[in-house]
């Protein structure tokens, strides 16, 4: 009789493993494997966790095949972070743009899927970054990020001299233009890769609404 009790105790512990993880918020979807399968996916990570809130060690995800679970995931966290910085005054935006970019890149999962598309997303926070650091006012005060629907991570963003927050604008918005082209280009390197690229492409180029000086 110790054999099935055994099983037994093995099935309700996977039962409760089962529960677990299908209770955890979609929030997470990014970095966490695709429900159902959708191509070779490893998770690791500093202490396995799937949160993204403050003090968090978020999962890295390398995955061969993209999946429309991971990349409508993708594409919701750069709608939540445009949400977010449209909250703020204009000279705060482009910091928030690209931190918030970089968090989203960060977070984009490892493997042939999405390499080049993390790239390229990582590419454009780092030049929001330059233009930000070329019109920063250190005069002005700094404020504190609210987080957003999708990263709870908490920022602090800089402001831009609002003087030259036309011609700031100007440059982020070229740089937005670019990446959103460049992840076009990929799209066709690839047909199974082809309609992911199109999602986020899209994405990317919708937060170009927040780049207007007024």
């Amino acid at each position: 009789m110790r054999k099935p009790e055994a099983l037994r105790s093995i099935q309700t512990a996977l039962l409760a493993a089962a529960l677990t993880l299908a209770g955890l918020p979609e929030t997470y979807g990014q970095v966490a494997p695709a429900p159902g399968g959708g191509g070779t996916t490893t998770t690791t990570g500093g202490s396995g966790g799937l949160t993204t809130g403050k003090g968090s060690s978020h999962t890295s995800v390398e995955t061969t095949t993209p999946t429309e679970y991971l990349t409508l995931s993708i594409a919701r966290n750069i709608g939540a972070a445009s949400e977010e910085c449209a909250a703020y005054d204009p000279v705060y935006r482009i910091d928030c743009l690209r931190q918030r970019l970089l968090d989203i890149a960060q977070r984009i999962p490892k493997g042939p899927a999405y390499d080049e598309a993390r790239q390229i997303v990582r590419q454009a926070a780092g030049r929001l970054g330059r233009i930000q650091a070329a019109n920063v006012d250190s005069k002005a005060p700094r404020i504190r990020s609210r987080g957003n629907a999708r990263i709870k991570t908490t920022k602090t963003y800089t402001a831009i001299r609002r003087r030259n927050l036309e011609k700031a604008m100007d440059q982020a918005r070229q740089v937005i233009e670019e990446a959103q082209t460049q992840l076009l280009r990929a799209s066709e390197n690839s047909e199974k890769r082809a309609s992911h690229y199109r999602q986020i492409a899209a994405a990317v180029g919708s937060t170009k609404i927040l780049l207007r000086s007024t």
